[in-house]
């Protein structure tokens, strides 16, 4: 018997195709989400990979690390051994070299001798040269013309403290008077021309803004250069003399104080035989005044120093406050210059406009060479 053979229509093989193409298009989006977690899978796996060979570097960093620190640690044990050592040794020369300071210490001025020779009594007992007398402040003996070669030994190879006072650095025989000429503390003279007064340099600025030596209470601060424009910054002050000073052949100015960076200075003005002299002092050695370079103008009071009609103008280096103030150099105007710039002011008026800066050391070098 023959199956009977199904005829199907048109709208059944319609629905089929449909059929087929919405399976096709199922198993498609389920390839491509297939695909798509296989290339996630994969990319996490490639992630995960790439951790553990980060946190892999960073274990051999880390170890690295550690035993370079262990190193260290065992290196600054030795150093630390090492110096406790020298410092044993330090101290025990220590102990030796004050017992020998004490041996040579004068007892009448508590100060150990800086030049030889030096006095002993037939008991050994030394004294220094300023201090000696007939008889010996240790033992009352008659001190006799002993020397004491073994002192002027010690006394060569020891530290001495710098004697000026508030110092309190030590330094070796042949280097005690070059640190006193340039030492913070040494004493040096007020700068002002009606003052006397002999002081520390340490101090200087204190007895100047303290006192009447000068018109500021504290110094005015100078700034650096600008370092867009690379120029120093210009200063200026302004003063006025007086009917009889302006008519009279002497004329006397307080000074006008001023730090710039780490040194101090001010500004010196005086009429002596009818010419004035404007001086920038600088509160420091003269080698240290090499090092900078200032400008300074005198001007009318109400002009700059580049409009005015009549200026003078100096260039150079500052003058050092070691320097005698009668022999302070600067800038010298005569009375009929200084009048030029007095009758443009109603009331005798002038400005003194300055600019301060440090010489680089490669140009000092130059200089030198």
């Amino acid at each position: 018997m023959r199956p009977k053979r199904i005829k199907m229509g048109k709208v059944d093989e319609v629905n089929y195709e449909e059929e087929v193409a919405v399976l096709k298009a199922a198993l498609d989006d389920k390839n491509e989400e297939i695909e798509a977690m296989e290339d996630k899978a994969a990319n996490d796996h490639k992630k995960q990979e790439e951790r553990i060979l980060s946190l892999k570097l960073m274990k051999e960093k880390l170890e690295d690390k550690a035993n370079k620190l262990e190193d260290k640690a065992n290196d600054d044990k030795t150093e630390i051994n090492n110096l406790k050592r020298k410092l044993r040794e330090q101290v025990k020369g220590k102990t030796i070299v004050d017992q020998l300071k004490e041996k040579i210490e004068c007892p009448v001025c508590i100060e150990i001798p800086q030049t030889g020779p030096v006095p002993v009594c037939p008991n050994g007992h030394f004294v220094c040269n300023e201090c000696k007398a007939d008889a010996c402040p240790t033992c009352r003996v008659a001190m006799g013309e002993g020397k004491s070669l073994l002192a002027v030994t010690v006394m060569e190879n020891i530290d001495h403290r710098c004697k000026l006072v508030d110092c309190e650095e030590f330094f070796p025989l042949d280097k005690i008077e070059e640190h006193v000429k340039v030492c913070g503390h040494r004493t040096v003279s007020c700068p002002s021309s009606r003052c006397n007064v002999k002081v520390g340099l340490s101090k200087l600025l204190d007895h100047l803004n303290n006192g009447d030596c000068s018109y500021d209470d504290y110094p005015v601060i100078i700034e650096k250069a600008s370092l867009i424009e690379k120029v120093p910054a210009v200063k200026t002050s302004k003063f006025k003399i007086s009917e009889k000073g302006r008519k009279g052949k002497s004329a006397f100015y307080k000074l006008s104080t001023f730090t710039f960076e780490d040194v101090s200075f001010c500004i010196y003005i005086e009429k002596r035989d009818w010419l004035y002299q404007f001086c920038f002092v600088m509160f420091a050695s003269e080698d240290e005044c090499s090092k900078y370079k200032i400008e300074m103008t005198v001007h009318e009071r109400d002009a700059t120093s580049d409009d005015s009609e009549v200026s003078f103008k100096l260039c150079g280096k500052p003058c050092s406050i070691d320097v005698d103030k009668k022999e302070f150099h600067g800038l010298k105007i005569d009375g009929k210059g200084m009048e030029q710039i007095l009758s443009k002011s109603r009331t005798f008026a002038f400005s003194v406009s300055f600019s301060i800066r440090k010489i680089p050391n490669s140009q000092l070098k130059n200089s030198t060479t």
